[in-house]
């Protein structure tokens, strides 16, 4: 049946499940094949659409989505599906498979970008030197607003990635974590937490790693042995992204340097170049370890 055939129904279901059209696709894709009544936990369900572990987190989101919308049932064995025939899901499986497409490899955000910054404490020789220079450094977004107003606006997930974390980020990080809103996903991304002896190992992690948990804050840690057994895979990059709609990259560690003592420097992109970077950060996800 086309797109333009489907029920009122169909459409506030796909309207409902759009935002994460690919992953949505692929588990509705799978209920026409299970037997009628056949209950599916989040895990069951990822694992037969052959999707990774770095997807049940999604997956459930979609779940509940789907039984919100009516799809399907939640009980306490697991979902399952209402009485609307397989067609139903393969139409809707099909039509949100377009989407993912369109929005994969036609659609083209303008992208947009603003100058964020932390400036070094008063009085700083830079900002006099910018002042000479007609530069008002008022008029940029200061780095905590720019966090704060970026993850408030989130509606799925909000992913910090940072190769530096100390105590003072570790306080930082947990008030930001605290503007999320309600049944978003947040996820650190940090390194060397293979080995508490590293130089560079994230001790601010230690500070608030049962916090962490008792949050529910996926947390991952990309730092991977190469092959040949010299060296490792890993990061020096600092960014903040909020579903695929609001990145920061720039310069910024959650360590009191960064905080409170230098000068960082980052842009805020919306657009394409924000779902960009959602890419590259999904795969980090994939080929990091996941730790909590």
């Amino acid at each position: 049946m086309p797109i333009s055939e489907l029920t009122a129904f169909e459409k506030a279901a796909v309207a409902g499940l759009s935002s994460k059209a690919g992953l949505a696709a692929a588990l509705l894709a799978i209920w026409p094949e299970l037997p009628e009544g056949s209950h599916q936990t989040a895990q069951s369900i990822t694992a037969m659409a052959q999707l990774g572990v770095t997807e049940e987190r999604g997956a459930k989101d979609v779940l509940d989505k789907a039984a919100q919308l009516g799809l399907l049932d939640s009980e306490k064995a697991g979902y399952v599906a209402r009485r609307h025939g397989h067609a139903v899901f393969r139409r809707l499986s099909f039509a949100l498979r377009a989407i993912d497409h369109y929005l994969t490899n036609a659609h083209q955000d303008a992208t947009t970008a603003q100058i964020v910054l932390t400036k070094p404490p008063r009085p700083s020789v830079l900002e006099d030197e910018l002042a000479q220079l007609g530069w008002r450094t008022a008029d940029v977004e200061p780095t905590e607003h720019a966090f704060h107003s970026m993850v408030q606006s989130a509606r799925h997930r909000v992913v910090v990635m940072t190769p530096f974390f100390d105590v003072k980020g570790a306080v930082w990080l947990k008030e930001l974590f605290s503007q999320v809103g309600k049944g978003v996903s947040r996820l650190l991304i940090l390194r060397s937490l293979e080995d508490p002896s590293r130089a560079d190992y994230p001790i601010g992690y230690d500070a608030v790693a049962s916090w962490l948990v008792s949050e529910r804050v996926d947390v991952y840690n990309y730092s991977i042995p190469r092959p040949e057994g010299y060296g490792r895979e890993t990061f020096h990059a600092k960014v903040v992204l909020c579903d695929v709609d609001v990145a920061y990259v720039g310069s910024s560690n959650l360590t009191s340097a960064s905080l409170e003592h230098s000068m960082e420097m980052g842009i805020s992109v919306k657009g394409k170049a924000a779902a960009d970077v959602a890419i590259v950060i999904e795969a980090v996800l994939r080929a990091a370890k996941r730790i909590t």
